[in-house]
């Protein structure tokens, strides 16, 4: 059990330096347009990232990009049908220690 913890645990911090190292490097000088077309202009400038689906998989954009940052191996229709809706729309995310937290909670 003890050892099935510790990888676990081990899993989930690589994933969260891999996403670090990827969201750094990724460019977030977009100029495309807002990727939840039924938010208010007020609330879409209040987040800095958004989660989505793209093509079927849990992607992370950046506050107005119209391609994603990063793409995880997380199939959409595996997830409970309330996410599903969710990740239709778009979920704001307002920081960076928000964003790892809501990716552990979907790859987890």
């Amino acid at each position: 059990m003890k050892k099935f913890l510790g990888f676990t645990t081990l899993s989930v911090a690589g994933a969260m330096l891999i996403s670090g190292i990827l969201l750094s490097l990724a460019d977030t000088n977009s100029t495309a347009q807002n990727p939840v077309s039924n938010v208010s202009h007020e609330s879409v400038e209040k987040y800095q990232y958004w989660l989505r689906d793209y093509n079927g998989y849990l992607a992370v954009f950046g506050n107005e990009a119209e391609e994603p940052e990063l793409i995880f191996q997380v199939f959409i229709r595996n997830l409970p049908q309330y996410d599903q809706q969710a990740l239709q729309y778009g979920i704001g995310v307002q920081d960076y220690e928000e964003l790892i937290a809501r990716i552990e909670d979907f790859i987890s």
